[in-house]
């Protein structure tokens, strides 16, 4: 996608821009949507994250995610768990960070 059509569109749907922002590891996010600003994190490391993540989902009764993941993360009140891979990006671990503070933020 040229600059030129991003700006435009951008521009012209705001709502499509903001939705995609979660995807861009340099965007910028308000955290006056943060739904708690203290929680307890567990983290855990895992060698098949789908699996993984798959059956968490099962187990809360959330039904499973039903595309790829390359992390995930589950919270309840002050407790958050994210799901990584044995050499995760910084950028997935602060996505799932931000689930932790935020929830379903995308």
């Amino acid at each position: 996608m040229n600059f030129k059509f991003r700006f435009v569109s951008c521009f012209l749907l705001p709502i499509f821009c903001s939705a995609q922002s979660w995807r861009n590891p340099e965007a910028t996010f308000s955290t006056k949507a943060n739904l708690t600003n203290q929680t307890t994190v567990t983290w855990l490391v895992v060698d098949n994250v789908q699996r993984t993540c798959e059956r968490e989902s099962q187990k809360r009764g959330l039904g499973g995610f039903g595309y790829g993941v390359a992390a995930c993360s589950f919270w309840s009140g002050a407790t958050c768990t994210i799901v990584t891979s044995t050499k995760p990006t910084m950028h997935q671990v602060g996505h799932e960070i931000r689930h932790c503070f935020q929830g379903s933020f995308h």
